[in-house]
């Protein structure tokens, strides 16, 4: 059953999601149990809920760099259809069409009510994850969010009104149009088909990051925004689903982000190289979606030299803005 006092705090504006690795976890905390609680994230790592009051502003004097969660936004979608698949799938000894496997899709969700997620005896979706909802029943070891299984899709299929049986919805679409690029079936009105049209569907639709993080790295109130805590808990959530399913996963994520190192360090990197190196598993992510958008800068200084290096800050920026400084 989740931990009620856990997942208001997981919920909660008034506690602030820090990432801790697990030897910490293991020592004591010399907290309040009700001003707290954990969250396993997987591979050394897990998530801590702290009331804010307890620890006040975030700063990197008080928390170590990884120990933030990062912000991740979604991907751009006008690269994703120049791909060729339809040449894989129709190679005579590959006929490659998914079947057999799961894909994982953590994103805004998907609309399990589109057909190209049909075949002739339901649904292709095994279950969806919500973390949005929060007045359905979790799914088993997680604190927060509601579940919605395949039997409960089908049934909701039957229905005048589905969401009266399931009621999450992609109300954004970008993780609709990503599962339906990968793993949508064939729309022949449209010309339509996905790169593996038979293959099962795992989807986590995301929480959006909460305040203190948009102010910690200065994010606009209308920017579409999530937590990397919230996304490893969904890399939880699909492996254990594909588990159950005895069906290899390929984890697909289109986020990303302009902050960190891009060296692989991130706790997110790691916990994803990490699936990615167990059997019958696979990580997909989206890149170079703003190769063109004059994001970064790359510099050589040596010891004695200075460099002037221009910003341009969008206006309106009333908040500020952050930026990042790496080094070699």
């Amino acid at each position: 059953m989740p931990d009620e006092n856990c997942r208001e705090k997981i919920l909660s504006e008034k506690y602030v999601d820090l990432i801790i690795p697990d030897y910490l976890r293991k020592q004591e905390i010399n907290l309040p149990e009700n001003l707290v609680c954990f969250q396993e994230l997987g591979f050394g790592y897990h998530a801590i809920h702290i009331d804010q009051d307890l620890i006040g502003e975030v700063r990197f004097d008080k928390v170590e760099y990884n120990g933030v969660p990062n912000c991740y936004a979604l991907l751009d979608t006008g690269a994703m259809n120049e791909t060729g698949i339809s040449a894989l799938q129709n190679y005579p000894t590959l006929q490659l069409q998914g079947e057999g496997i799961m894909i994982g899709f953590i994103d805004t969700g998907i609309d399990y009510t589109n057909p190209v997620f049909r075949e002739v005896t339901g649904t292709r979706i095994a279950a969806i994850w919500d973390q949005t909802i929060q007045d359905g029943i979790a799914p088993e070891g997680f604190d927060y969010g509601s579940e919605y299984t395949r039997e409960q899709i089908n049934e909701a299929l039957q229905q005048v009104d589905p969401e009266s049986i399931v009621p999450s919805k992609d109300t954004n679409g970008h993780g609709t149009y990503v599962a339906s690029l990968a793993a949508g079936g064939a729309n022949r009105e449209n010309q339509f088909q996905g790169a593996a049209p038979k293959a099962m569907i795992g989807a986590v639709k995301l929480k959006e990051a909460k305040a203190f993080l948009r102010d910690f790295y200065a994010i606009k109130e209308n920017a579409v925004c999530y937590q990397d805590t919230d996304i490893m808990q969904g890399l939880l959530y699909l492996n254990e689903l594909a588990d159950k399913w005895n069906m290899p996963l390929v984890i697909c994520i289109a986020l990303g982000t302009n902050f960190g190192g891009h060296n692989g360090e991130g706790n997110l990197s790691r916990i994803l190289e990490n699936y990615a190196k167990l059997e019958n598993r696979c990580v997909v992510t989206g890149s170079g979606n703003e190769a063109s958008q004059r994001h970064h800068f790359f510099g050589m200084l040596n010891t004695e030299e200075t460099k002037e290096i221009e910003i341009r800050v969008e206006e309106g920026e009333g908040r500020g803005f952050a930026a990042e400084i790496w080094t070699s």
